[in-house]
């Protein structure tokens, strides 16, 4: 396959797990004769580079400028439009972030290029990639390849592909990038930026306890986190849960949140509408808490334990803790 480029993003100092997983997706898209470059783009952002070397990386474009302190479109689709060519890539793999979405398309419309965002899978083909994007609760499987010569522009959506382990034999040193002309000030600015901080790690998590509406109060959510704490699990939420308070939006898993495959989820609560189901369905084994015997969540379920959470997580809490 032709050379394969990945936008780096960095965000609050520190590598986007996304784009380290494209990486990973390059990496083997590339093949044997094809090259992974990837850009790095920022005021001061040059620390990262060692580690885009180590996770795949043949070539780090390095990128750093005033201009891209922050986030704004003009810029960053300069930088990357001046990586394509650099790099001589048929391929440009983004995260599919709110970050990697935007620019993508943006940077897609400049060069004329196909776009594919939120792909759930690529594969190298003749003629160019095919990338493959699933939708209405994974029933309908769509398969996207360019209609014609040049770059093709995709967003991975986030759990499409994982990280690959740090190699620190991988090393390098990155190629300077320069922004030419000078980036024009743009219409808009970045007055202000705040990050919240992430509580949990979803993505990376082997066990899951998950809670939904069925909790019905702060004081139930405390029976299921009791639960995770004796499974020593991540504490995850459907998007009700977050909507009532009861848990920060970094817990939330499904459409709106995070993609998850654990290999144990157990769902406390949770009725399984097709917008959570998205994001849990891949676990190796889900066991399903619910008092509803025909509720969605059973649907998809290993295991499935029809009864009020209130009597059954207890009892779970009391057998692991025995």
């Amino acid at each position: 396959m032709a050379h394969v480029l990945v936008f780096a993003e960095v965000d609050d100092g520190a590598l986007h797990d996304g784009s380290l997983a494209c990486l990973g997706a390059a990496r083997a898209l590339a093949g044997e004769g094809g090259q992974v470059c990837a850009l790095l783009a920022g005021a001061a952002v040059a620390d990262q580079a060692p580690a885009l070397f180590a996770a795949g990386a043949d070539r780090v474009l390095l990128c750093e400028d005033a201009a891209l302190a922050a986030y704004t479109a003009g810029p960053f689709r300069q930088a990357l439009e001046a990586a394509v060519r650099a790099a001589d890539a048929g391929l440009v793999l983004l995260p599919a972030s709110t970050v990697g979405n935007d620019l993508a398309s943006a940077t897609a419309a400049a060069l004329g290029a196909a776009c594919v965002l939120d792909a759930d899978a690529a594969a190298a083909g003749e003629g160019g990639p095919r990338l493959s994007r699933a939708g209405f609760d994974r029933k309908v499987l769509t398969h996207f390849a360019p209609a014609a010569d040049g770059p093709v522009v995709a967003t991975l959506r986030d759990g499409a592909f994982a990280a690959p382990a740090p190699d620190p034999a991988r090393t390098g040193a990155p190629e300077p990038l320069a922004l030419e002309p000078a980036p024009a000030p743009g219409s808009a600015r970045v007055l202000r930026r705040d990050v919240a901080k992430r509580t949990v790690n979803l993505k990376d998590a082997k066990t899951i306890v998950a809670v939904g509406a069925g909790v019905g109060s702060a004081e139930g959510l405390a029976l299921v986190r009791a639960l995770a704490e004796a499974l020593g699990a991540e504490l995850g939420a459907t998007r009700a849960v977050v909507d009532a308070g009861w848990l920060p939006a970094d817990h939330q898993i499904g459409q709106t949140g995070a993609t998850v495959r654990p290999d144990l989820y157990i769902a406390c609560g949770i009725s399984g509408a097709v917008q959570h189901r998205v994001g849990m369905m891949d676990a190796g084994t889900i066991v399903a808490i619910n008092t509803d015997a025909n509720a969605p969540i059973f649907r998809v379920a290993h295991y499935k334990l029809v009864g009020d959470l209130r009597t059954v997580v207890p009892k779970l809490t009391q057998l692991l803790s025995a």
